[in-house]
């Protein structure tokens, strides 16, 4: 970026010049010289520039924040222990699923505050199961946050007053719940994305997947 202004600088300098030199000085070929110099430098800082925010752009929508870390420390036919570990902080929670189930509640902006550096506002909001023949009698629905007053009173304000919000939604992941495995859950602007992050966890995805 400093470099592209750095050229822009001298492009508009050296066309000044050229534009001096022509018309008070009558020095036609030092005038287009600087003028064909000038001109040159501003393409160049425009390519920079461009080439910049085509790579700030990708940058950002692909960035990702980290949510969290899901542990199955152990897992058998009466059901999983969990520790889910969030800004920090761990806790343990049990079901009998086969799978484990994250959902978030997003607040997207709109595009032009992206581009910006704006990343989506993601809150956390249940950890459940899920899987065949796995049915929920409401003692495995984890709620991890519960207090959405305040952020759709923002939504709302922010929305109606100064359209800076592109949608309100919601998110959820899933991954197997196999003893030993490890993964990490992060947000990016599409959505929620779960990956394993150790070999035991791999392994459950590697096999999960062929089912």
């Amino acid at each position: 970026m400093v470099l592209s202004i750095t050229l822009l600088m001298l492009g508009i300098l050296l066309s000044g010049i050229a534009m001096w030199q022509l018309i008070a000085k009558r020095k036609l070929l030092a005038a287009s010289l600087n003028g064909l110099l000038g001109l040159c430098l501003l393409l160049v800082a425009a390519f920079i520039s461009l080439l910049l925010f085509n790579i700030q752009t990708y940058i950002q929508l692909t960035k990702e924040q980290i949510l969290a870390e899901v542990e199955v420390t152990e897992s058998a036919a009466d059901g999983s222990r969990l520790i889910l570990t969030i800004d920090g902080d761990r806790k343990a929670y049990r079901i009998t699923a086969k799978e484990w189930r994250l959902d978030a509640r997003f607040i997207k902006w709109k595009p032009w505050l992206t581009l910006l550096g704006k990343d989506p506002v993601v809150r956390l909001e249940l950890l459940t199961g899920r899987g065949d023949g796995w049915v929920d009698d409401g003692n495995e629905t984890f709620h991890l946050q519960s207090d959405y007053q305040m952020i759709d009173e923002i939504v709302s304000n922010l929305t109606d007053s100064l359209g800076m919000v592109d949608s309100l939604y919601g998110s959820s992941v899933y991954m197997p719940a196999a003893s030993g495995a490890r993964y990490r859950v992060s947000a990016t602007h599409a959505g929620l994305i779960a990956r394993p992050i150790n070999d035991r966890g791999r392994e459950a995805v590697m096999v999960w997947g062929r089912q």
